[in-house]
């Protein structure tokens, strides 16, 4: 078979020097003797499906530097099998599955590749790492992987995905991004391995889940940018024995910037968070504890953006289309502002006069706002215009917290914690009857107060609430956590999953096998006898209550007991079987309450099939509130 080879030396040497010169591998693949693909080996130029398989898979382990230039696609898994660097020209577009498939397959490198698998060909990812190491995967865009598009598992290990742009054109219910980790059983192969560095990646239009999903990893996860995600769906999966770092990144809108995901079969994941993230029009999920203290530390170099600095960085710089070179400093703030300090003042001075009639582009750079590549009068007159101008206030205040919501005869109740900014003006309710979304001010002019009581609802309508925070420059928080309610005249509060009062499920909380819950999702614990979920709640008096929960059971009973701080005040509470997991029915227990005071709650499975799916808990009497778990 002929091949098409360029062997011509000239334009070998140049390829090969363009190669070594933009190379930079980091994260977790330059650690352990490093990446180095196909460095020192033949270079190539493919633009046929028949030359490329020959290269990436015939020449086994043999260094080469293959750069594809046109369309190729692929009908079946194409094994790169190792010491190889795959590099896209621009406008090239590989269709289908690239894997590196066990040890012999590692010491690869993809950089600036246009990839999809929208026919699910192979595994059905775009590139699938399968017990393989060293493994860097750099500035390319994937769209449309149709069980993954970047898929790790099975022992591999020393990987960094990085300034890599991930979009769906589709919805196909598989929308699920970067598996990390083969299955929750699987700790023989994958424990103490599976270490992946993600950095500068843009999750965009139409991912859902798994950016990354991580079980027994440590997985370092910085400076990503997540924005136009498909509703109901997740950033970060905590899986089991999921050790997970996760520094300066940019939430944007998103449902959940991280779910748990641990079944209970190990030990649960361990996430840690820097202060820099920036959660905008999103919260910090109450789940989890913090473990940034302890979290590990990667043993390797590397220099955090700012977290708010994200946005313009990755989506300029991300994909196989992405800018190598850096932004200017007006891209984060007004010209001449050299040292980022918000003020263009006599500090800004110095840098600006360093470049003033400097006339090469690349010294200019970064003061020539033009691109003529000279630095002139008109430079000079954009630093007059902005010389010791105060910049607005752009920064809005946290978002408010400890949101929750009560009952009575004729009206909703909802309170929340006050807000400390020197600066605050007030704040914003909003109401749906959608959760997630469709939400409606409620308020004309900012709240002075951290309460409000409804009265403009529909009887027997379910609702769900959302505050928000407004300074005197009239910035906006992102919303709280939501609150849920259902007036139907009695005096209650209702407790949903990871919101204010949801202290634990031993198990997780589900938003994706069975339909038909309200809210974020329900609690699933996991089978087993003594597992269950947690409350916390306050009564003013001792009396009847009345605790309630919305349940589905499939086709057989389930047994339960109700513990209040830790004393058994209903032994045996069945569950009947619903007829199906996506057919919701409703439970009352009464209790008699001897005294007032906090109520820790938990419904405990007595049988080994664990507890019924629970949707949400109802606590009705005399005044019932929502505690703070601790």
């Amino acid at each position: 078979m002929k091949k098409s080879l360029f062997l011509f030396v000239s334009i070998a040497v140049s390829l090969f020097c363009f190669t070594s010169n933009t190379f930079a591998v980091d994260g977790w693949a330059s650690m352990d003797g490093g990446t180095t693909g196909g460095e020192g080996g033949t270079v190539v130029e493919v633009n046929n499906v028949d030359d490329f398989t020959y290269y990436a898979e015939d020449t086994h382990q043999d260094p080469y530097i293959i750069y594809v230039n046109g369309n190729i696609t692929l009908s079946n898994n194409v094994r790169v099998r190792g010491n190889k660097t795959i590099i896209g020209r621009p406008g090239s577009h590989i269709s289908g599955n690239l894997k590196c498939y066990r040890e012999e397959e590692s010491n690869n490198i993809f950089r600036y590749l246009d990839i999809d698998n929208y026919n699910e060909v192979g595994d059905g990812d775009c590139i699938s790492i399968d017990s393989a190491n060293h493994i860097w995967v750099d500035h390319c865009t994937f769209t449309d992987g149709g069980d993954g598009n970047v898929d790790i598992k099975n022992g591999a290990d020393y990987i960094t995905i990085s300034w890599c742009k991930f979009q769906y054109t589709r919805d196909s219910g598989h929308n699920y991004t970067n598996l990390i980790g083969h299955s929750d059983d699987n700790g023989s192969t994958d424990r103490d391995h599976l270490l992946v560095t993600v950095h500068h990646n843009w999750y965009s239009t139409m991912c859902k889940e798994r950016m990354p999903r991580v079980r027994f990893g440590q997985v370092h996860v910085y400076n990503n940018y997540y924005s136009d995600l498909l509703t109901g769906g997740y950033c970060i999966g905590v899986g089991v024995e999921a050790h997970i770092r996760v520094e300066s990144n940019y939430f944007d809108d998103v449902y959940d910037p991280w779910k748990d995901y641990y079944t209970g079969n190990g030990a649960d994941g361990h996430i840690g968070w820097n202060t820099d993230n920036i959660f905008n029009e999103c919260t910090v999920p109450t789940w989890a504890t913090n473990e940034y203290a302890t979290i590990f530390v990667p043993p390797y170099a590397y220099t955090l953006d700012n977290g708010a600095d994200v946005p313009a960085i990755v989506q300029n710089g991300a994909g196989a289309d992405g800018n190598d070179s850096n932004l200017p400093h007006w891209a984060f703030g007004p010209y001449g502002d050299f040292d980022r300090s918000g003020l263009v003042d006599t500090n800004d001075l110095a840098q600006f006069a360093a470049y003033w009639l400097e006339t090469d582009c690349n010294q200019v750079f970064d003061a020539d706002y033009d691109s003529d590549c000279n630095v002139n009068n008109y430079e000079l007159s954009l630093l007059a215009e902005n010389w010791k101008v105060t910049p607005p206030d752009t920064t809005p205040p946290a978002a408010p917290e400890n949101l929750w919501a009560a009952t009575d005869i004729s009206t909703i109740l909802l309170d929340w914690a006050d807000n400390n900014e020197p600066d605050l003006t007030g704040y914003n309710l909003y109401r749906s009857t959608t959760s997630g979304s469709g939400y409606s001010k409620l308020n004309v002019s900012p709240l002075t107060d951290s309460n409000y009581t409804d009265s403009s609802f529909t009887y027997l309508t379910t609702y769900y609430y959302v505050v928000t925070a407004v300074d005197t420059s009239e910035n906006e928080s992102s919303n709280s956590v939501e609150a849920f309610a259902i007036a139907d005249g009695n005096t209650s509060v209702f407790v949903q999953e990871n919101a204010m009062g949801f202290c634990n499920v031993d198990g997780i909380v589900d938003t994706e096998e069975h339909s038909g819950y309200t809210g974020y999702g329900y609690a699933d614990t996991e089978n087993a006898l003594g597992n269950g979920v947690d409350w916390k709640v306050s009564v003013p008096s001792a009396g009847t209550y009345y605790f309630a929960w919305r349940y589905a059971n499939g086709s057989s009973d389930r047994g339960a007991r109700l513990l209040i701080n830790d004393v058994e005040e209903a032994a045996s509470i069945n569950f009947p079987a619903t007829g199906g997991w996506e057919i919701w029915q409703y439970l009352e227990v009464p209790v008699s309450l001897t005294t007032a005071g906090i109520k820790n709650v938990r419904l405990e499975a007595t049988g080994s099939s664990g507890l019924a799916n629970t949707d949400y808990f109802r606590l009705t009497g005399t005044n019932p509130q929502i505690e703070i778990c601790p």
